[in-house]
């Protein structure tokens, strides 16, 4: 469908930097394992970004609406996050890393109005956009962040979710849920990590809050950090679960991780045997 600039009001409130609320509590141990490391020291802010994507949004304002303008936008944006986002040492500062996707959300969900759907790169940026935060997040523990720059983060969140959703854009739902929550403190997950028994209702609703993107995401980063009894508890779960349709990626997890726990090859076939009856 094509989006007129019609209310682009909707979007000043992603522009908004004034702190509300506050981070979030200490963390649990499991929760710190799943997590990997804690934050490197704070980087310097990302101040050259703002002013790019400021830029970048300026010379889409004074265009049509369009599908070529929308096309311009999204590869232009794209690169310029990149170059942030890849930084010399910025895999090592989260801080830095947060306010880099903090700018880009918010920046996004601002120009939207101006954007147009039939150009498909549009919700295909902002979904990779929000798989790359929640990446990011996994890795994060709140209550060893800067209160600011949490509280700073949460904030941009929930008002370009805002902004987006005058859009029909829910892509946001996701990221304001879980750290709202907290993204490794969801009750059924955590029972789920520490292979506490857990109701087929409960990983379900899981499931379908999160989706199978986002719990391969979980499994990845927990095999990264290690952490291979969690990553095999919830690869497990989500293989044998009938509300995903295609269950082959999390089915090869949890092989792997069988493959790091079991002493031997009869031990992993007969594993692998029973998940598959």
């Amino acid at each position: 469908m094509a989006d007129g600039k019609g209310d682009a009001a909707a979007t000043t409130g992603a522009g908004a930097e004034a702190p509300v609320g506050a981070g979030a509590g200490d963390g649990t141990e499991t929760e710190s394992m799943a997590r990997g490391h804690s934050p490197a020291s704070p980087a310097p802010v990302a101040s050259g970004l703002r002013p790019c994507l400021w830029q970048l949004e300026t010379e889409l304002r004074e265009q049509e609406v369009s599908e070529v303008s929308s096309l311009n936008y999204c590869r232009s944006f794209c690169q310029t996050l990149l170059q942030y986002a890849s930084n010399k040492n910025a895999s090592e500062h989260i801080v830095y890393l947060l306010e880099v996707y903090r700018l880009a959300i918010r920046s996004f969900a601002s120009a939207r109005p101006y954007l147009t759907t039939e150009c498909e790169d549009v919700l295909l940026v902002l979904g990779r956009l929000v798989l790359s935060c929640f990446e990011l997040l996994l890795s994060v523990s709140e209550s060893e962040l800067p209160c600011e720059a949490w509280v700073l983060f949460l904030q941009s969140l929930q008002e370009s979710h805002d902004a987006l959703l005058e859009f029909g854009n829910n892509n946001l739902q996701i990221l304001v849920h879980v750290t709202k929550e907290g993204v490794w403190k969801n009750p059924v997950l955590l029972k789920i990590l520490s292979q506490q028994p857990v109701e087929t209702e409960e990983v379900n609703k899981l499931i379908a809050q999160e989706g199978p993107f986002f719990l391969q995401m979980r499994i990845k980063h927990l095999l990264k950090s290690n952490c291979i009894p969690q990553a095999t508890a919830l690869s497990k779960l989500c293989a044998e679960s009938k509300e995903i349709s295609n269950v082959s990626s999390f089915q090869q997890a949890y092989i792997t991780c069988l493959c790091s726990i079991l002493p031997n090859e009869d031990a992993i076939k007969e594993g692998i045997d029973s998940l598959l009856e």
